[in-house]
């Protein structure tokens, strides 16, 4: 009798260790024989129907597996996705080109020569229409500071000679060519103020267009000598 309880419980024993369990990361079991493990899957039959087909599971939701001979194998987590990398952005530096354009300025006559010498015959040509417009409102500028400069000495002239025949004359006269030098002087601020917009709005795009930035040329008032004297000037 002792001799057949002992065989039951050794067969017992061998029994439960007869078998793989494959132990899941959601915490059930799976009593099998296992056939291959791969980089993604574990492959096995079921304990219990080993005669049936050969089944899959994931190696990522396998947690440990315990061989029939009580040996076991703990499987780590997949590993995660590296974290992107994320690299700061840092402008490149300006390009020889990009120096030597800042550099000019408001220099109208080294910026043609920047745009003819760098082959920018586009830029060249519409810079240089821009410029002659410039010109010619300083031109106006110039005859009506001097007509109202010459209108003013006839007048001085008519109070000086103070002659009843000839002063009139000089009066009429000197006054006619203020007003003409005044005329002149008024139309050179527009004109001279689309000029130097049109001269700023070439440099802004050309500045876009190669350097992907402004150039923010923006009209300046300065404090110093004009052509009249010392005053304000509005430099475009």
């Amino acid at each position: 009798m002792k001799k057949i309880l002992l065989f039951a419980v050794l067969f017992c024993c061998v029994n439960t260790f007869a078998q793989d369990v494959i132990s899941k990361r959601d915490g059930s079991n799976i009593k099998a024989k296992v056939l291959e493990i791969t980089d993604q899957h574990v492959k096995y039959k079921d304990y219990d129907f080993q005669s049936g087909p050969t089944r899959n599971i994931n190696i990522s939701d396998v947690f440990m597996i315990t061989y029939e001979n009580g040996q076991k194998e703990v499987f780590n987590q997949q590993p995660s996705a590296p974290t992107p990398k994320v690299e700061s952005y840092s402008a490149p530096p300006p390009s020889d080109l990009q120096k030597e354009f800042y550099r000019i300025g408001y220099d109208d006559d080294e910026m043609l020569k920047f745009f003819k010498r760098n082959n920018f015959t586009g830029y060249y040509e519409d810079f240089k229409s821009a410029c002659r417009m410039r010109n010619t409102g300083k031109g106006l500028l110039g005859a009506g500071i001097g007509l109202l400069s010459g209108g003013f000495a006839l007048v001085i002239a008519g109070v000086i000679i103070n002659d009843y025949d000839t002063t009139p004359w000089l009066f009429i006269s000197g006054y006619s060519v203020m007003s003409a030098g005044e005329i002149l002087a008024i139309v050179s601020i527009p004109v001279s103020a689309v000029a130097g917009g049109k001269k700023r709005m070439i440099k802004n795009d050309f500045a876009r267009q190669h350097f992907g930035v402004n150039a923010y040329y923006q009209p300046k008032l300065n404090f110093g000598f004009t052509t009249t004297g010392v005053g304000l000037t509005l430099r475009f």
